[in-house]
């Protein structure tokens, strides 16, 4: 078993439909170790984030698998406390959206286990 540090998701931006930022495969797991969003944005936008299988589809609302739901304010970076400390298991992924596209920055950096 090997673990290294590793920086997941990088000066990435969200866009309005739900894509994978970090996943694994069926041999290694991640620990997340550190989980930052910013909005460039002159207007504050809302960001939706999922912990969930590879397989499964993010769903919002009412009974939603979404673990992180914020509006970030203008010109601000937010920490994801949520997910942060958190694993992805085997087949697991983390995904997100956010309310505007191309605004919104994520890094995401921990360790991968093999």
């Amino acid at each position: 078993m090997t673990t290294t540090l590793a920086n997941f998701t990088s000066e990435t931006q969200l866009t309005t439909s739900e894509v994978s930022m970090v996943s694994t495969t069926s041999s290694e797991k991640k620990f997340i170790g550190a989980f930052v969003l910013t909005n460039t944005a002159t207007t504050n936008v809302e960001v939706t984030v999922w912990r969930v299988a590879t397989t499964t589809t993010g769903t919002t609302g009412v009974g939603g698998n979404w673990i992180y739901r914020k509006t970030i304010p203008a010109g601000q970076s937010m920490r994801v406390d949520a997910v942060m400390g958190q694993s992805l298991g085997n087949t697991m992924k983390i995904s997100a959206l956010a309310s505007a596209a191309s605004v919104i920055n994520i890094d995401i950096s921990g360790t991968t286990e093999t």
